[in-house]
């Protein structure tokens, strides 16, 4: 736009163009605000670049010599952005009628430090509208509507609107992460320490396709390692949060594992190799898991397991060595060690 933007929008693309063109189409339609648009093309393998740089709306097209993951994609966009307000994006959005000035308002008047929409599938469901954290490091997405402006725990950086100057103080997301998950949760930690707030603006909704970024097999062996790496860093944090009790689970581990039925000599092999196991009765009790676990052990193939847990890998006792291969878990009888210089201190400061 020709005016002095009042925001900056910043997508992080990686293949997928269409998705990308849908984005950049809706921006342009529903955003009447003056703004800039930034796309970081991730070195995409196909035409993503070229379709990005011959849209109609002209977003400023960044190529990133090599996949920097969701991130690293946005340090590069923040770099050259041109407004004191940011909105970071996924490239699988679509925005809708007067999104943006209810996301930027809590930014702008300094109430907040970050401020998300609530999140929809493309029939107005809400699929998120911000999360818990438990004392073992995961995340617990609420899908209940919010009326006005809501401070949350944690929610994801599909969509954030966030102050430039802040995003530089802390450091931006650290790319320690690399391709993958919680890197938000770890921003939103260093910002909880300096008692900074984050919201939910229920005003504003975004369509967000969830799950296009990664393979399931990829999801999830970058989510197990992601999350194991953000619960070593944090765990201090979280130790006087909310903890669902659950006999056989354990603090350090190499992996979160659910029996359902009765297994004594798998749990007692997975016990002495340094996983925590939980014994599940029946489906009603997985339900109340919240995605923590890693792998879902069940007598047979069972699709209900699947739905109720969608990033676990789902085996039989059979497989079950293969299915921790999968969800990135290596059993081993020492104890897991922390991955990072300090587990008692906040990430290095990086910019």
């Amino acid at each position: 736009m020709n005016q002095t933007p009042t925001a900056t929008l910043i997508i992080v693309a990686y293949g997928q163009p269409a998705l990308t063109e849908l984005l950049l189409d809706s921006i342009a339609q529903n955003t009447p605000e003056p703004h800039e648009v930034i796309v970081v093309d991730n070195d995409s393998p196909d035409d993503s670049a070229q379709r990005v740089a011959n849209h109609p709306s002209h977003p400023h097209l960044i190529q990133a010599p090599t996949n920097l993951g969701y991130g690293g994609g946005v340090n590069l966009g923040v770099r050259k952005s041109n407004s004191e307000t940011l909105v970071i994006m996924n490239s699988d959005l679509q925005v809708t009628p007067n999104w943006l000035t209810p996301l930027t308002d809590p930014i702008n008047s300094n109430s907040a430090t970050i401020a998300a929409p609530i999140y929809t599938d493309e029939q107005g469901h809400v699929i998120e509208s911000g999360a818990s954290i438990t004392a073992d490091g995961h995340v617990h997405t609420s899908r209940k509507p919010v009326y006005g402006v809501k401070p949350v725990d944690h929610v994801s950086a599909a969509c954030w609107a966030i102050d430039k100057q802040s995003f530089e103080s802390f450091g931006g997301f650290d790319p320690a992460y690399g391709l993958g998950y919680y890197e938000d949760l770890d921003l939103i930690n260093t910002h909880r320490l300096e008692k900074c707030n984050v919201v939910v603006v229920g005003d504003s909704e975004v369509i967000h396709r969830t799950g296009g970024s990664f393979q399931p097999t990829d999801a999830n062996r970058l989510s197990h390692r992601n999350h194991t790496r953000s619960a070593f860093r944090w765990q201090w944090l979280y130790k006087d949060t909310s903890r669902a009790v659950w006999d056989g689970e354990t603090s350090f581990t190499h992996g979160r594992v659910a029996v359902i039925g009765h297994q004594p000599e798998i749990i007692r092999h997975l016990q002495t190799h340094n996983i925590s196991v939980v014994i599940i009765k029946d489906m009603e009790q997985l339900q109340h898991r919240g995605n923590r676990d890693d792998v879902i052990v069940v007598q047979s193939d069972n699709s209900q397991a699947s739905q109720l847990a969608p990033r676990a890998e789902i085996t039989t006792p059979d497989d079950l060595p293969n299915a921790l291969q999968r969800a990135g878990i290596h059993p081993n009888t020492t104890p897991p060690r922390p991955r990072f210089s300090s587990i008692a201190a906040t990430r290095s400061r990086r910019w």
